[in-house]
């Protein structure tokens, strides 16, 4: 069966594509102007590093795209997705991932010098609320409710819709805020001069600016992958426990078998 893209699809997939290019191409500029890597660069490159982990994330979680998303090939890292990774992923991670932390250092940011509110804390605490509503809004509502993708088995009692094809994992969205949670601090925390705390380690380590940026880019690379290793590993453990498992019998999509327990 032929299934055609929806303006809503086509919106989500061109969300990725330029929001991902905008992000990628505000942190050049901004490394340029200030002749070292800027922040924004940094968690661009770390969010792209990842997004391997998506397929099998989606393969733990039965997260099922529609066939009419193109799709990465089949050499792709560990490309568990059923029917495919989406190949609008890599370039959307960075528009997924960078935009509620932008917006959370700058809320946090407005919230330390308006309340004089210890910084650690409060950046912490706003990019984990911030990107918990930003993951449930992606999420639940443009993916699960309006149907950009469907989540095909959850957790009994830690889902919202839960039976239907519009359910919702309560526990993605927190796994994900806490993502974004650390990018948020990564980007709020910066010294005098604009350097994060990675940065600073890296100045430490050498004096010389070429080694002190590839430091920083191994540093940030590590500590996007490890995290989002540490989040999705609960996510690992239930599916292979076989705890997820309610959900609609019925097809997600019209003509596409869903992803087998």
């Amino acid at each position: 069966m032929t299934v055609t893209s929806t303006p809503l699809l086509k919106a989500a997939i061109g969300f990725a594509y330029v929001g991902g290019l905008a992000f990628l191409a505000a942190g050049v500029y901004l490394s340029c102007r200030r002749r070292r890597l800027h922040p924004l660069l940094l968690l661009c490159i770390s969010a792209i590093s990842f997004s391997w982990i998506e397929a099998p994330y989606d393969w733990a979680v039965y997260a099922q795209f529609p066939p009419a998303i193109p799709r990465m090939p089949s050499w792709w890292p560990l490309n568990m997705t059923w029917g495919g990774l989406p190949a609008a992923v890599p370039p959307g991670y960075i528009a997924y991932f960078v935009l509620p932390a932008v917006l959370g250092a700058a809320l946090g940011r407005w919230l330390i010098a308006r309340f004089r509110r210890r910084r650690p804390q409060t950046l912490l605490v706003v990019g984990l609320v911030v990107g918990f509503v930003w993951a449930f809004l992606f999420n639940a509502i443009l993916g699960a409710r309006l149907g950009v993708f469907y989540y095909g088995r959850v957790i009994h009692g830690l889902a919202l819709w839960e039976g239907t094809k519009h359910q919702y994992p309560v526990y993605d969205a927190l796994a994900m805020g806490v993502q974004m949670m650390v990018f948020t601090y990564v980007l709020g925390r910066t010294d005098a001069e604009g350097r994060t705390v990675i940065d600073v380690l890296a100045d430490r380590l050498s004096a010389d600016r070429v080694r002190s940026s590839v430091l920083s880019v191994v540093g940030i690379v590590v500590l996007g992958t490890a995290l989002y290793g540490a989040v999705f590993a609960p996510h690992l453990v239930t599916k292979m426990q076989g705890r997820v498992t309610a959900g609609p019998a019925a097809q997600l999509f019209p003509g596409v078998p869903n992803q087998p327990r």
